[in-house]
C-alpha cells in the first residue's frame, strides 16, 4: 500500500501550491491512497465543500483536520461529509467523524485524526488513550495517524505508543518540515512534521509584516495570511508493505 499525506495546505497559496504540484507528485509516487489535512485550506481557516469536492475529483480520498476544524460557520455540514475526520479526542458530543475508514481493493484503510494537548489551548481528552479505545473496534488492515500537535516530545511519545500498534503516525500543525522520517523498532513509520503546503516566505503561513509586530508588541492578532510569496509543497511518501517512509519537500 502506497500513501501519499500532503501537510497543511495554508489558505490561497496553499491551494495554489496544490494545483502547482499535486499532479507532478502524484505521478512521479504513484499512490494507491492520498490524504491531505485541510484545517487551514481556506482563508478563513478550516475546510470547505467546495474544497472537498474539487479534490476528490483530483484523487484525495480522506481529509483530516486539527485544532481549526470547528473555525467556519458551516462546520457541521463539512463534518458530515464522509471523506472528512476531525480530532477524535474531542469530546463525546463533538460533531463530525472520530476516524475514516476506506476500502481500497480488497484492503481497508483506517485514517486516524488526534490532537496533542502539550501547548495547545483546546480542552480535550487524553490522545493516547482515546487511541487505547479506538483500536479496540479498528478491524482495519492499514491504520495511519495524524497527530496534529505542538510538541515534538508528545508526537514521539504517542509514535513509540503506536508503535506496531498502526501503521504510521504523521505530525501536523507546527507548519515547519522535520527531516526525521523514521521506521520505529516494531514497523511503524513516523515523522514528526510533514510542514505546510503554501507560502515560502512567511512565519508559518502568516504575514512576515505582522508576526514580527506581534513579538515586538506581545499584542495578540488573528493571523493574516502571507500574500505575496513564492511557493512551497510538504508532503510524505509511505510504502507500508516495503516499511519505506520519504520526505517530499519542493521549495522554489
Amino acid at each position: 500500500m502506497r500513501i501519499l499525506f500532503i501537510g497543511d495546505v495554508y489558505n490561497e497559496l496553499g491551494q495554489k501550491a496544490f494545483n502547482k504540484y499535486f499532479t507532478q507528485v502524484k505521478n512521479q509516487y504513484k499512490p494507491n491512497f492520498i490524504i491531505v489535512n485541510g484545517e487551514n485550506i481556506e482563508k478563513t481557516n478550516g475546510l470547505s465543500e467546495k474544497i472537498y469536492k474539487e479534490y476528490l475529483t483530483q484523487g484525495v480520498n480522506v481529509f483530516t483536520l486539527g485544532n481549526h476544524a470547528f473555525s467556519r460557520k458551516d462546520y457541521k455540514e463539512v463534518l458530515d461529509l464522509p471523506y472528512v475526520t476531525r480530532p477524535a479526542n474531542y469530546g463525546k458530543n463533538t460533531p463530525g467523524k472520530e476516524y475514516v475508514e476506506v476500502k481500497y481493493n480488497d484492503k481497508k484503510i483506517a485514517v486516524i485524526n488526534l490532537i496533542g494537548r502539550i501547548f495547545m489551548n483546546d480542552p480535550t481528552d487524553n490522545p493516547f488513550l482515546k487511541m487505547d479505545e479506538l483500536l479496540e473496534k479498528i478491524t482495519a488492515d492499514y491504520i495511519i495517524v495524524d497527530f496534529h500537535a505542538e510538541a515534538t516530545s508528545e508526537k514521539y511519545a504517542m509514535a513509540y505508543y503506536l508503535d506496531g500498534r498502526v501503521d504510521a503516525v504523521i505530525g501536523t500543525h507546527t507548519h515547519v518540515p522535520t527531516a526525521d522520517n523514521i521506521v520505529l523498532p516494531k514497523g511503524t513509520l513516523y515523522l514528526s512534521d510533514v510542514g505546510m503546503t503554501g507560502a515560502k516566505y512567511g512565519i508559518i503561513g502568516g504575514n512576515v509584516e505582522q508576526g514580527i509586530r506581534k513579538f515586538l508588541s506581545g499584542v495578540p492578532e488573528r493571523v493574516k495570511p502571507e500574500e505575496n510569496s513564492v511557493l512551497q509543497f510538504n508532503a510524505v511518501f509511505l510504502d507500508l508493505v516495503n516499511k519505506k517512509i520519504e520526505r517530499i519537500n519542493i521549495f522554489e
